[in-house]
């Protein structure tokens, strides 16, 4: 009896400790892992590391603030060794700046100063240095189509192409395949039939006309046309934003005609995007003149 009765308090013993057991692991245990947890000092998130590029940009607005070779260089250096930067955007629109500004220096090293012989004139000029009398005139700043025995001309050096981003809604314009310029669509109305994925096409036309006439450069009216350009990819066209008058990229044949007011909209209408590729009207005038006939065109 006497052995009996010790395994019956053993097996009670084991029954009582066992549930004291889980009620410890079950309540009291959590209670007071809670209550140390409460008390116990905060550990310090670790402060993330500054991205390398955020200094390296601040580093080079001393330099960039001006429209020199070096800060073109500088910023193309930056933009291809940080091209995830946060500060990329800010980089792009500088070398944009500092790109058109030193293709616009007469002394600019890649130009050709030229001077006017008998018989030469803007398009003659143009064949012969593979560029376009519009882009000579625009560049030149001429107040008319007319040209002086004697006179001196500088030829830009350019070789546009256009890089149509639909994603990100971005024409990139290259000289001669390197960056030149970013500009944003104001709006992009794509034809149905363009193909998804990147597209290789070409500007096929530039287009200048008043209603349904077309207009050649150098004519007293070619100032007020309008404009767009037409590329071989379904159609596509690039034009300025509708109801917003585009500077001229050139004058009329004479002063007189340059100094013609172009006609003002209503101030009551309500400008309405045509279909194709719409851009603010002045990088439309800079875009029209620095592409040709046949410049390469990317659509990705």
């Amino acid at each position: 009896m006497l052995i009996r009765g010790l395994i019956i308090l053993l097996i009670v013993a084991a029954i009582l400790g066992g549930s004291g057991y889980f009620i410890y692991e079950l309540y009291y245990k959590d209670k007071k892992l809670d209550e140390v947890e409460a008390v116990a000092p905060k550990q310090a998130q670790p402060t993330p590391t500054p991205d390398p590029s955020l200094a390296a940009f601040e580093a080079l607005k001393p330099l960039i603030s001006k429209d020199t070779p070096e800060a073109r260089e500088a910023l193309m250096t930056f933009v291809t060794n940080s091209p995830e930067s946060p500060k990329i955007s800010e980089a792009r629109a500088a070398l944009s700046r500092i790109n058109l500004a030193i293709l616009r220096d007469p002394s600019s090293s890649g130009n050709t100063r030229y001077v006017v012989k008998k018989g030469d004139s803007l398009a003659k000029i143009g064949s012969q240095f593979k560029s376009s009398p519009e882009l000579i005139c625009w560049f030149n700043q001429l107040p008319n189509i007319n040209l002086q025995i004697g006179q001196e001309l500088v030829v830009p050096s350019f070789n546009g192409a256009i890089v149509i981003d639909r994603a990100k809604s971005m024409v990139t314009l290259l000289n001669y395949g390197e960056f030149f310029a970013e500009i944003p669509i104001v709006s992009a109305k794509y034809p149905a039939t363009l193909a998804k994925g990147d597209i290789e096409s070409k500007v096929v036309d530039r287009v200048a006309r008043k209603g349904d006439k077309r207009i050649p450069f150098g004519d007293k009216e070619y100032p007020h046309t309008e404009r767009l350009i037409l590329l071989g990819a379904g159609g596509l066209t690039i034009r300025p934003l509708a109801d917003a008058p585009t500077e001229s990229a050139t004058p009329a044949a004479s002063p007189a005609a340059s100094a013609s007011p172009a006609p003002s909209a209503s101030p009551t209408t309500t400008p309405v995007a045509p279909t194709g590729i719409v851009l603010n009207p002045q990088d439309f005038t800079e875009i029209y003149v620095l592409l040709k006939t046949g410049s390469p065109v990317t659509i990705k």
